[in-house]
């Protein structure tokens, strides 16, 4: 009985830590489409000569400190790469640390990147300092 208590309560942490997780890349994905797909696509193709794609990148791939400051600076204030795009991405620091963390996991999780979560502490630490 004691055996039959311990393998629920443990079955129903499991469950609850997928049901989060699931959660967190559904708000992750509704704030990608929100504010990134416009430009970058929905499946992260991008725009040819506009907008770069997000398929298999070594920013999102890589540390978790360039998919943040691109979010948090925008491409301008980011080093240029061999890429060349007409557009400028837009600063998005307006956005909460939670919502830039949920954006640059579900960035690092798709579109065959295989970066990695990002916390809210880590865009927290990204953040300028007044």
């Amino acid at each position: 009985m004691k055996a039959t208590k311990i393998g629920m309560i443990a079955a129903m942490l499991v469950s609850g830590a997928a049901f989060g997780e699931d959660a967190r890349e559904a708000r992750g994905k509704a704030l990608y489409e929100e504010h990134c797909a416009a430009c970058h696509q929905f499946d992260g193709g991008g725009v040819p000569m506009m907008q770069p794609e997000l398929i298999d990148k070594p920013r999102a791939n890589g540390p978790i400190g360039g998919v943040i400051d691109m979010i948090l600076f925008g491409s301008a204030a980011m080093k240029p790469t061999d890429e060349d795009y007409s557009n400028e991405m837009p600063s998005f620091a307006h956005l909460s640390d939670k919502d830039i963390a949920l954006i640059a996991t579900y960035v690092r999780t798709h579109f065959e990147n295989n970066g990695g979560y990002v916390t809210s502490d880590d865009v927290r630490d990204r953040r300028p300092r007044n």
